[in-house]
């Protein structure tokens, strides 16, 4: 793959004072070096799946042929970057000791931090309880408490993206329609939770970070330590310049920014134990630092693009239908995900022979529930070429040709519907106020739909152009607040539209008996 040839830029010491330590300079060379090659890595696996999705959309008798071969690279690639990863992981912990030892060394104790050592937290020693605004300890304390769900937010999140890369991997290489959507639906889910997950992230870590970085500057602050000050502030310019040269290789802002600053918050609460002198402390603490650096940020973006199996086929008409007692009219095929046309020639009580729809096709039957047989003709793309179909069988014949628009598996008939308007959901959220995370997932799931507040606590989203559509964002806001109740709602039909259908479907029933006669 050409990436093992790699040569580090030049690097320079992240902490002064090690310029001359030759092993932290060398290690330092080293984690570029795996830096490099594990982005070009990722490129070869972003290429890889690229050439996969366009491979499956071909649908030629090699598909299956380059798709093996393609995911037998996949998995080789991605063993070498997880390879990468595991040394990578076992250099920046050899160059935090390193760092770590040499600062902690050079700082000493504040002068009256010793008759106040304590055997806990930081946050339980006097001198520096005395040292804060009492406000601003009481926010430290109650932000500390909430860092076990910050984690958990981001570790959650990176085991949805395995499950995610993995399912996708699967979902590439599925051959129905039915093996695809199931695996989609659970990619849907795990994407859904990652999307709520990063903002709660998001909203949380920033709180924490900030105030964390607020109340230990000013401490220090407090205690002339400009010393210490320089050092956290090059250790933050340092996690900003990581995740500018992260840009093209993370797969959520929220985490690269939780991965590269809760280092920097632990080391902050580092130093300042050593100042306490809480020894207890900064072995706690540097194995937090350690775990946090096991959390994998840097990870080959996926691109997902719902798949469809949707087999348009334009109308002909042949001199000889193609359709025998050995090669019948096949059943109607109605597929879970995207949009087809086709042109409605007619609803009977008997199965009716193919030379009765005058040469045309493709041709396709579909059984109702009432018993009756609905034949169409053709499969086509856009509404436009429907339009265009009708013209064209009506000059053959067809007394009543009608459009009907299968969309994410629901049929339409848009011909009886006159305007042509598509059936549409709404959404009813109830249970209480809307959250920002609510309200960010509905701004970004649903920009199109128009959220209104129709009693406390009660509101309305909508139109959703399919159930598929509108069920996704049920499911995405019902992880947002388990207080809420989200459901679908049909649009309501006003009692004339339903008298008008009822009056259309005898009239149909009636013609329909009458061409029965005439074509027996």
């Amino acid at each position: 793959m050409g990436v093992c040839n790699a040569v580090a830029q030049e690097v320079v010491a992240r902490v002064a004072g090690l310029e001359e330590n030759k092993e932290y300079m060398d290690l330092l060379r080293s984690d570029e070096k795996l830096r490099q090659q594990t982005d070009s890595l990722m490129g070869v696996v972003r290429n890889l799946r690229s050439n996969m999705r366009a491979n499956v959309e071909s649908r030629d008798s090699l598909t299956q042929v380059r798709s093996d071969s393609m995911l037998l690279l996949l998995s080789d690639a991605e063993s070498a970057i997880f390879a990468l990863r595991s040394q990578k992981i076992k250099l920046i912990d050899n160059i935090n000791s390193i760092e770590q030892k040499f600062v902690l060394e050079g700082l000493g104790n504040i002068g009256g931090a010793q008759s106040s050592q304590s055997m806990g937290s930081i946050f339980n020693n006097e001198y520096f309880c005395k040292g804060i605004d009492a406000d601003d300890l009481k926010q430290l304390i109650e932000l500390q408490g909430k860092e076990a769900s910050a984690r958990e937010c981001a570790t959650t999140y990176v085991k949805n993206y395995t499950n995610i890369k993995t399912l996708y991997d699967k979902y590439l290489q599925a051959t129905t329609e039915a093996d695809a959507e199931a695996l989609y639906g659970e990619m849907a889910s795990s994407m859904d939770e990652n999307f709520i997950l990063e903002r709660r992230l998001a909203k949380l870590w920033g709180e924490i970070y900030d105030h964390k970085i607020y109340v230990y500057s000013y401490f220090l602050e407090k205690e002339n330590r400009e010393d210490i000050l320089e050092l956290t502030e090059n250790m933050m310019m340092e996690a900003r310049q990581q995740k500018l040269l992260s840009v093209d290789n993370c797969i959520s802002e929220a985490l690269v920014d939780y991965c590269l600053q809760k280092p920097v918050a632990l080391n902050y609460e580092m130093y300042v134990a050593k100042l306490l002198n809480q020894t207890s402390s900064i072995d706690s603490l540097s194995l937090a630092s350690r775990a946090a650096r096991q959390i994998d940020y840097r990870l080959p973006i996926i691109d997902i693009e719902r798949r469809s199996f949707v087999n348009y086929e334009a109308i002909e008409f042949l001199p000889r239908s193609p359709y025998t007692s050995a090669n019948p009219i096949p059943q109607c095929v109605v597929y879970e995900y995207g949009t087809i046309y086709r042109i409605l020639l007619g609803t009977y009580k008997y199965k009716q022979a193919a030379s009765v729809f005058r040469g045309a096709a493709p041709l396709f039957v579909e059984s109702l529930e009432d018993g009756r047989f609905s034949y169409y003709a053709g499969g086509l793309h856009t509404r436009a070429e429907a339009e265009a179909a009708v013209e064209v069988m009506k000059k053959k014949g067809f007394r009543n040709p009608q459009i009907v628009e299968w969309c994410d598996g629901r049929k339409t008939n848009l011909s009886e519907q006159g305007d042509g308007e598509p059936v549409s959901f709404r959404v009813k959220i109830s249970g209480g106020a809307l959250n920002e995370t609510v309200l960010e997932v509905i701004s970004t799931m649903a920009a199109d739909a128009q959220l209104s507040k129709v009693a406390d606590g009660e509101f309305l989203l909508g139109m959703f152009p399919s159930l598929a559509m509108a069920d996704r964002v049920v499911m995405a806001l019902r992880k947002c607040d388990d207080n809420l109740t989200v459901e679908v709602m049909d649009r309501p039909k006003t009692e004339e539209s339903e008298a008008d259908e009822e009056e259309k479907d005898e009239e149909e029933d009636e013609e329909e008996d009458e061409e029965d006669e005439e074509e027996e």
